[in-house]
Order: structure tokens, then C-alpha cells, then sequence
């Protein structure tokens, strides 16, 4: 590995090594990185659920967009990758490998035996008129193709090992639940057909009943059988029937079958007016929506301040009497009664969004899952998926029954993948579950004087001990995006550094973060090697940011390597980063002027990096941390993976000029959600920053209570389920009905403060507001409602 780890062994974390462009390609940043699709809801999975209903929306975001490729390249792209890396292949028979693959399996096409039998269930599925009694036959032709492939040899390809990693078979499994955990939430999904090891099919079959695995695998799980688990799944299978009859198989196969006009599965917008995306411009709808609300937006100014009440009004946290409040009660009721149901629908969702939920099962399974493959059959056409953290892949689709070879090809590579083909990081999950301990191994260059006797750079070693069972993990569900995890770890070389002068904390506890950060940006930890000099000369900061231990950078993992592979003319990539920190807890376990003191440092903070060419542009709740400093509580400003430096950036090609839309969308300044920011024509400045920290104050204010979420009665969730213009109209809505909201007991103080400062931001909206320096922003939005012994640090801790 090249040097892109910090050292173990030394006083401070490495410098950040020289950033590359893996991908060659431009980056493609207007979109928001942390707010595209199913990543904007994921840290708040707990609030808004995991049903069908409620994450359908961000799922349908993340697949609706996919990028396209033949299916003969991705079968070419699959085969290479399973190539058995110890035997030496000419590049003209890596080239040839699907049509070297295409001849070795044609006579399980044709002939007596297995082909035979294969052909019969294909017969039968075609002619079965509906969808679940298809599984079945699907399920005898596949495992009998596994059976038949177990002898067939390809040069360059691994032979057959009858071992857990590779001995898999397909097994039905609707209408048999599959459940996991995320964030306290459990989830319960019916995948129609799953592919698990043989060991797996085995393990669930009851005592006492016949271990023919195979006969199982053609029938459902019943009561008596054990649920498979998400750990365990390599792949999921859909399906989806319209056509009660289809046309049976031929009576011979060849290689050269020619594929029908009709390639790909769409997700249109007009499946489910309910996901549409409003991010475009282009449609009648978002322009007519953009008009109304920036009408809405202009008017609230004088609506507000004609009805306004002072703060006063906030003393009491008894509801209001008025009959708006109670209309609204009433309707939050109804909300809570609909949310504590199972929620109700079609019996099928769209597949295209079903598949997109077993996907964001299959990455939450595991610890840090680089890909996943999953597959869709329509009538007789399978499409083949390839998910990853940037975004979708589709091959065109395979008809199984007219051209089996292809489908037998597939069959063949799923059969030869190790557990690292199929997505799990060899270092992180050698195989499904694993939990010991890790050991990071990466050359050190950071003392080019430090070499052994025959002159190689000495290797570092930073071993590593997740807790993945503890309450304190946080876990990602979703597709795209950052796909940020964080859990407890225990390092023995970490622990033994020697700490830095400018950190504060004396936490001996350590997280690790593991994410996937756009490999065009600056990395986080060379911002915070900027920040880290900016606190030892700025008391605003210093003890104020995290303290970075130790961090690595997994070359290999660039989802750019695929796209290059298939010829993917992509906009950008990301990479697979672990950055271990001391341990912070969040802000919102504060309440009083405790939690208003520990806002307001933030605030300072991140003012004090403005200034000095640090924009962070991700202010969030989770993103306003904390640890204990002699019984003080000392806020950090977290997560820096969406920041820039400024002074650097104009020397960087493709690099953010501050006019991609980055943060938080429940967060983000009003401006920041309107058509023109969306489509990358506003420059991200500093008072949408001190915007969005009034948003934080104003949703910690009204959704906890010392120290806990609300768990009934709870305002602003909706937030969560709309994109950024759906946002932009219900903040709108908001600040029009400001004085009828109540903050809980424990934030009616804070809320004064949040109160005063959106009444600042509805004067903002006015056309004729002026447009403020930075100083005044801070002065007239933040610093001058702020109590003065708050700003000066002079705090009572009982609330």
C-alpha cells in the first residue's frame, strides 16, 4: 500500500498524503452528498421507521437514476473479477473469458441429463400463469445448472470448492420474513428467492426432518423453520408476472443469441406520484411548486409579524387553546395513531424499489459492504444490479429461458465468487459475521530515515477490535452516499500514542468512522490537519474540534475501478476510509442553559474556521458533539467530510468552488433548498452555515426533552420524508405557524433564543432585506439574542 496511513507509533497523526483522482474523471458535486436519497434519512431511522412506506421514497431516489451497461461486458467485467488470481491469464484470454465461458457451458444447455431437467423447469415456469408457484421450477432449473457446473472448468477460472464460500444454491423464501435491526427499529422483508451457502439451506431445516437440502430449497421456510438472515444472504432474486404465459425454450442453444430491443427495467415517475423527485427543474410540476412557495416564502414576513406574540408566549409548555393548535394536534394524533399501524399498501411494490430495500439490507448486514449484486426477473428476463456507494449499475436484461448459456454464465460466476466478489472487505469480514480482531498493516514513509537493512520501508501494524454488538453503534441504511458507521474499537497501539497538546479531552475511549467520502474532495483528515492548526492560536477553537488518532485510506475500494472497467463515462467516485477519534457524545443529551452554552461554543467555533478559510457546510445535530473536561461540558464541531478549505481549493482541478449543495437537507438555509442552489447557481456562503445552526437550536428545542427524543407528540418529522423542495415547504409552513409552537420544558429557555433568530430569518426573505457581511450575520442572526451570561460562559447546570 502506498503511504496513506498515519503512523502507530508516533507523537502525531501522519500528514495526509498527496490526494489522487483514481477515476480521472471530473467531479460531479452540485448534488448534495450527504442528502441523496435513502443517506438523508438513514441517522434518522429511529424517528421515521424502516416499513415499506416510509424509506420507499429515498430508495426510489437512489435507483430511479441508474447508469447503464451491456449485459455481455458486465459478464465479461465478473468473470475477471473471479479470475483465480494465482494462475497467469494472456490478456487475449482475459479478453475472451465470457466466450471461453459461453462454449464450456453449452452442454449443460443441450443434451440428456442435467440439460434435460434444466429445460423441463424452464417448460413449467413458462407455463405457470402467475408469480409464487414459478419460484419453485426457477429455483430445480438453477440449482440443477449449480450442480451441473460444479465439474465445468474454465483456464483461468477457480475450480469448484464444496466448501461454505462458494457451495450456494437458490432456496424460495417468500412468504418467509427476514428480519434486522437498525437503530432500535426492526425491519421485516420477504425477498422472493434468496442464494445462501448449502450450509446455510441446511442449518434451517427443523430436527428431525430429511436434510435433502435441495428439496427444501424448492419450498418456502414454514413455521417450523428458522428465518434465514440478512448475514447470510449472498443475493436476492424478485420477480414480477404480468404475462400469464410465456414462450417455451428452444430446442437447441448457441453463444450467439440476439437480444431483443427492450434492455432495461425503468422506475418512471409516474409508477408512484408519491417519489417523485422534485430535484430537476425540467418538470412543469417543481417549476409551478418553486413559484408557489417562493410566493408563500415572501409572504410570511408580514403574515408573522402581524400576528407575532413576544417571547413571553413561551413560558408555558401547556398546548395552545387556539383552534389552529388544536387542528393541528389533532392531525399530529392521527399522524402517531397512522404511525403506530402496520403500515398498508399494495401487496407488491414496484420491484425495482423492493430490490433497492434488500440491497440496503444486504449492506447494513455487514460491517463495511463494498458492493452488492442483486438481480430482477421479469416474465424471463433477469436484470443483473450492481450497487455500490457511488450508485446503480443495470446490465440489460438476460432472457434465461431463450438464451440459457448467458443465464448458466451468471450461474457459474455466482458459484465461483469468494466472499470478496460478493462484496465483504477481506480485512474488515473474511467472512460473514466476523468479529475478531483486525490488524492494519500499510508502509510508513513518514520518516525516510527509518528504513530496515536492506533499505524497504519498515511496515506498520494498527490492530483494531470493533464492538459491533454495542448499543452505541451507529449504523447506515441506505445505497448511496457517505454510508457513514461508527463504533466502540479498542486498539493497543492507538491507545499507546502519545496525545497532541492541542486536544483537551482526557477520554481514554476510542470510535472508529468508517465512510465513503468523494474521492475529488479533500480528505477529512487533511482538513483537520488545518483546523488542528488554526486551534493552537484560536481559543474559539481549540478543544472545540474532534481529536483524529489514526487514519487509513483503502486504495482498492475506489468505485471508480468498476466504472472504468465497463466504460462508464461517471462523474466522480468515492473510497473507503477509517478514521479512529476520541470518543464525543451529542449535544442533544443537554438541556438548560448547559445545552444553549454548548450550542453557543459551536457556534464560535465554526466562525472562528470560517474566517480562516475552513467552511464546514454540514451543520447538523449530529454533527454538534461533546465530551466531559473536569465536569464541564466542552462542544465540538464534528464531522468535517464535506468541508473545504478555501485557500486551497484553486489549486485543485475539479475541486468544490462553493457552489455545490452540501449539508443536511432538514438543516439547510431556505436558499439552499430552492430550484437554483439545487442546480448548482448558489454560491454556498457563510450565513447558510449560521442559518442552519438555528435550524439545530430550533429542532432540538422542540423534539427533546432532557436529554431524550420525544417519543409521542412529536413536531417536525415530516422534515425527514420530503426532498428539498418538499423541505423548503414545510419550513415554510413553519415559520408561518412559529408562534403556536412549543419547545418542551427543558429547551423553553433555548427556544427564546431560536424564536428571535428565525424572526431574523423571515425578515431575511423580504426581496428588499440587505444582504449582510459575515460579521453582521453573526451579530444580527446569532450573537445578539444569545443571553449575555450564556456568551460569557456565566451558566447555572440546574435546569
Amino acid at each position: 500500500m502506498s503511504n496513506n496511513a498515519s503512523a502507530a507509533a508516533t507523537t502525531s497523526v501522519t500528514t495526509t498524503p498527496p490526494r489522487k483522482s483514481e477515476s480521472g474523471l471530473p467531479a460531479d458535486l452540485k448534488s448534495t452528498p450527504h442528502a441523496v436519497g435513502s443517506a438523508v434519512v438513514s441517522e434518522h431511522i429511529d424517528t421515521v421507521g424502516v416499513d415499506v412506506s416510509d424509506v420507499r421514497p429515498w430508495i426510489a431516489r437512489d435507483v430511479r437514476n441508474f447508469k447503464k451497461c451491456g449485459a455481455d461486458e458486465m459478464l465479461q467485467r465478473l468473470l475477471e473479477m473471479c479470475a483465480d488470481p494465482n494462475q497467469s491469464l494472456h490478456p487475449n484470454q482475459k479478453s475472451t473469458l465470457l466466450d471461453t465461458s459461453l462454449e464450456a457451458v453449452l452442454p449443460l444447455c443441450n443434451g440428456p441429463g442435467v440439460a434435460q431437467k434444466i429445460k423441463q423447469h424452464l417448460t413449467n415456469f413458462c407455463n405457470i400463469e402467475s408469480e409464487t408457484p414459478s419460484y419453485s421450477d426457477f429455483v430445480e432449473a438453477a440449482n440443477h445448472a449449480l450442480r451441473g457446473l460444479r465439474k465445468v472448468n474454465v483456464p483461468g477460472m477457480p475450480a469448484f470448492q464444496d466448501d461454505d464460500e462458494t457451495n450456494i444454491l437458490f432456496h424460495v423464501n417468500d412468504p418467509s420474513f427476514i428480519h434486522q435491526e437498525h437503530q432500535g427499529e426492526k425491519s421485516s422483508r420477504k425477498p422472493d428467492i434468496v442464494v445462501v451457502s448449502h450450509q446455510t439451506a441446511a442449518d434451517i431445516i427443523p430436527e428431525g426432518k430429511s436434510k435433502d437440502v435441495y428439496r427444501s430449497a424448492c419450498k418456502a421456510p414454514t413455521k417450523d423453520h428458522e428465518n434465514f438472515q440478512w448475514v447470510d444472504v449472498r443475493t436476492t432474486f424478485e420477480f414480477k408476472r404480468p404475462k400469464p404465459r410465456l414462450p417455451h425454450p428452444p430446442s437447441a442453444y448457441t453463444k450467439d443469441y440476439v437480444t431483443p430491443n427492450v434492455l432495461y427495467m425503468e422506475y418512471m415517475k409516474k409508477t408512484d406520484s408519491s417519489d417523485q423527485s422534485t430535484d430537476s427543474t425540467s418538470t412543469t410540476g417543481t417549476a409551478q411548486t418553486s413559484h408557489s412557495t417562493s410566493n408563500e416564502v415572501q409572504n410570511i414576513s408580514h403574515r408573522l409579524r402581524s400576528n407575532k406574540r413576544g417571547p413571553d408566549h413561551l413560558r408555558s409548555n401547556e398546548p395552545s387553546t387556539s383552534k389552529r393548535s388544536r387542528q393541528d394536534d389533532e392531525r399530529q394524533s392521527k399522524q402517531e395513531e397512522r404511525g403506530n399501524k402496520k403500515k398498508k399498501g399494495p401487496n407488491k411494490h414496484h420491484p425495482i424499489i423492493q430490490n433497492g430495500l434488500y440491497v440496503a439490507e444486504m449492506f447494513a448486514a455487514h460491517t463495511v459492504r463494498q458492493h452488492v449484486i442483486s438481480c430482477i426477473v421479469n416474465n424471463d428476463i433477469i436484470y443483473l444490479w450492481w450497487f455500490d456507494r457511488q450508485h446503480t449499475i443495470q446490465c440489460a436484461g438476460i432472457n434465461f429461458v431463450q438464451d440459457l448459456p448467458r443465464f448458466v454464465v451468471l450461474l457459474f460466476i455466482m458459484q465461483r465468487m469468494g466472499y470478496k466478489q460478493w462484496g465483504l472487505h477481506p480485512l474488515f469480514e473474511p467472512e460473514p459475521g466476523y468479529e475478531g480482531e483486525i490488524i492494519v498493516e500499510y508502509e510508513d514513509d513518514t520518516n525516510k530515515d527509518d528504513r530496515d537493512k536492506k533499505g524497504q520501508n519498515k511496515r506498520k501494524r494498527v490492530d483494531l477490535t470493533l464492538d459491533l454488538r454495542s448499543e452505541k453503534r451507529a449504523t447506515h441504511f441506505g445505497l448511496r452516499g457517505r454510508a457513514t458507521t461508527v463504533f466502540p474499537v479498542k486498539s493497543k497501539a492507538l491507545s499507546a500514542l502519545p496525545r497532541r497538546s492541542h486536544f483537551l479531552s482526557e477520554s481514554t475511549e476510542l470510535v472508529a468512522k468508517l465512510f465513503w467520502p468523494e474521492e475529488a474532495r479533500q480528505s477529512e483528515p487533511e482538513i483537520l490537519e488545518e483546523v488542528y492548526k488554526i486551534a493552537n492560536e484560536d481559543p474559539d477553537v481549540l478543544g472545540h474540534v474532534p481529536e483524529m488518532v489514526w487514519f487509513h485510506k483503502f486504495e482498492d475500494t475506489s468505485t471508480a475501478i468498476i466504472r472504468k472497467a465497463l466504460g462508464i463515462d461517471d462523474a466522480g467516485s468515492r473510497v473507503l476510509y477509517i478514521i479512529v477519534f476520541r470518543k464525543l457524545d451529542p449535544i442533544t443529551t443537554l438541556s438548560g442553559e448547559e445545552f444553549l452554552l454548548a450550542w453557543w461554543e459551536v457556534v464560535k467555533c465554526h466562525r472562528a474556521l470560517w474566517k480562516r478559510g475552513v467552511h464546514h457546510r454540514d451543520v447538523s445535530p449530529s454533527n454538534l458533539m461533546g465530551y466531559r473536561l473536569r465536569g464541564r461540558f466542552m462542544s465540538v464541531l464534528n464531522d468535517f467530510d464535506l468541508s473545504s478549505i478555501k485557500d486551497s481549493l484553486s489549486s485543485i482541478q475539479g475541486s468544490p468552488k462553493g457552489f455545490e449543495r452540501t449539508g443536511t437537507v432538514p438543516f439547510m438555509a431556505l436558499d439552499l433548498l430552492k430550484p437554483d442552489a439545487i442546480a448548482g447557481r448558489v454560491e454556498h456562503v457563510y450565513r447558510h452555515d449560521a442559518e442552519s445552526f438555528v435550524w439545530v437550536l430550533t429542532w432540538i428545542c422542540l423534539r427533546y426533552k432532557k436529554g431524550k427524543l420525544l417519543r409521542k407528540r412529536r413536531p417536525l418529522d415530516e422534515w425527514l420524508t420530503v426532498d428539498a423542495m418538499g423541505c423548503l415547504e414545510k419550513k415554510t409552513c413553519f415559520l408561518a405557524m412559529l408562534s403556536t409552537m412549543r419547545p418542551t420544558r427543558s429547551h423553553e429557555g433555548s427556544f427564546k433564543v431560536a424564536f428571535e433568530c428565525l424572526d431574523v430569518i423571515i425578515k431575511s426573505i423580504s426581496p428588499s432585506a440587505a444582504v449582510l457581511a459575515d460579521d453582521e450575520v453573526f451579530q444580527t442572526l446569532l450573537q445578539n439574542h444569545v443571553p449575555q451570561n450564556v456568551r460569557e460562559g456565566n451558566i447555572s447546570l440546574v435546569d
